[in-house]
């Protein structure tokens, strides 16, 4: 992988995962091309396949109940790291892994008896007609048992972010569409296609694999003096990991219900058949988002090393850049305007539709959001300002329901849940932009400070 030296240590590594990052997202980003097309082509509609989609939004929210504890350990282990404490780092991590386990087969029993009372064709706004009521709650049940399983085993994410090796998640996603695509595109060959059931069995190896052979290699190698051992649980690194954690856990939460929640509120508001042209839209315009996570992503790591050094003009400096570029990334999004409907027209053949210009601007603007709280999310978790955050996001979830069924009844069209979302994320963008330029200003001495010593 690329190496990149003659910079600050922390900006070195920063700069390397991002690089890293940019070349396996440009290899996602084709297989991202061919997956929706095949995708289209496996279903033999798009309401059929718009339910599948929902099912991978809804049930991935489940994710977001790890209470914190991936987030925790990340930010717990990043100092027993630095301080060579392979006996605390080893607690942290059995700890974390065993108390998971336990949490994940609790949750995966009670949804799974709840799941068996839940008429599944209502909640999707499916007929039975078309996705059989017994195959559908099969289906969510596979994709369950995959998400409860990956709840244990994205562990190992959380531990690479806190050794500021962030592409290697982004590599593991990878894979694991790969492998979807080319069990979608040699079931479309065959003509072994529609089976919703088989499909879920795939995603459920295709998420997990991944992240069982990565953390076996890593707890092998350069992690095998923390492996996870019942001989070094202690109930005291849990709590300390899970109070770390339930500071992210409500943000989590609350992001989740702003962020994660568009393609359900489409099924539910206005069917499922318009969730395969948002989601092709989305793919488009979430491209410029994906590529500036890149950069965030690794930042939150640095940040809480930057700060635990007092390396305050770092943090600073870190910001302006970020903010610049995060300005470029959201004016090129309008520039590539003139150009989408060739992209949809290639991309997706004889399925492709006439774009909307209406729509391009809200997701344009969405996204611009999304990139600028990207920002101060990755900041703020690093420098574990957390209060003001929960505060700000608490605003945007209990706004989002109620905008965006307003406006969807005034549109008439998903424009309504694109409007609600960004509306819901304005509070949080404008009150952390305030924010962050306060502590930056109350904190130049420092950043001075630092700078003579250095």
């Amino acid at each position: 992988m690329v190496k990149v030296r003659n910079l600050n240590r922390n900006t070195r590594k920063v700069v390397s995962n991002v690089i890293n990052g940019v070349i396996i997202k440009g290899f996602a980003i084709l297989i991202g091309i061919f997956t929706i097309p095949a995708y289209i082509r496996y279903f033999e509609d798009n309401t059929t396949l718009g339910v599948w989609f929902t099912i991978l939004s809804v049930l991935n929210w489940i994710l977001s109940f790890d209470l914190g504890i991936g987030n925790g350990l990340r930010n717990r282990i990043v100092g027993t790291i630095s301080n060579n404490d392979e006996i605390g780092t080893r607690k942290y991590i059995s700890s974390a892994y065993i108390f998971l386990f336990v949490v994940s087969i609790g949750m995966f029993s009670v949804i799974f008896i709840i799941s068996q009372t839940i008429p599944w064709n209502k909640v999707f706004n499916i007929s039975n007609q078309i996705i059989n009521a017994n195959d559908l709650k099969t289906a969510i049940i596979i994709v369950l048992l995959g998400i409860m399983l990956q709840f244990i085993l994205r562990l190992i994410s959380s531990i690479l972010y806190a050794l500021q090796e962030s592409f290697i998640p982004n590599m593991l996603t990878l894979i694991s569409n790969i492998i979807l695509l080319i069990f979608v595109t040699v079931s479309n060959k065959l003509g072994n296609n529609n089976n919703i059931i088989i499909l879920a069995w795939v995603y459920l190896i295709a998420v997990n694999l991944p992240l069982l052979m990565a953390t076996i290699v890593c707890f092998s190698t350069r992690l095998k003096t923390v492996i996870p051992s019942s001989h070094f649980f202690d109930i005291k690194y849990a709590i300390d990991t899970l109070k770390v954690g339930s500071a992210f856990l409500g943000l989590q939460l609350e992001a989740m219900v702003i962020n994660n929640t568009s393609i359900f509120l489409i099924t539910w508001l206005l069917g499922s058949r318009y969730v395969v042209e948002y989601n092709v839209y989305f793919k488009v315009f979430s491209l410029v988002s994906t590529v500036y996570s890149l950069i965030t992503v690794p930042i939150w790591s640095a940040i809480t090393k930057a700060k635990s050094e007092n390396d305050y003009k770092w943090i600073m400096k870190t910001t302006r850049v970020l903010q610049l570029i995060a300005v470029i990334f959201t004016v090129g999004q309008f520039v590539m305007f003139p150009v989408v409907q060739y992209v949809f027209n290639i991309w997706l053949g004889d399925k492709s539709f006439i774009v909307n210009y209406k729509i391009m601007i809200l997701f344009a603007l969405e996204q611009g959001i999304m990139i600028w709280s990207g920002i101060y999310a990755s900041i703020c978790n690093g420098l574990n300002e957390i209060k003001l955050q929960f505060v700000l996001m608490t605003a945007g979830a209990c706004l989002i329901l109620p905008l965006t069924i307003m406006f969807t009844k005034i549109f008439h069209n998903y424009d309504g849940v694109i409007l609600g979302h960004i509306i819901a994320l304005f509070p949080y963008c404008i009150g952390q932009t305030l924010w962050l330029e306060w502590f930056m200003h109350k904190d130049k001495d420092k950043g001075k400070n630092v700078e003579s010593r250095g």
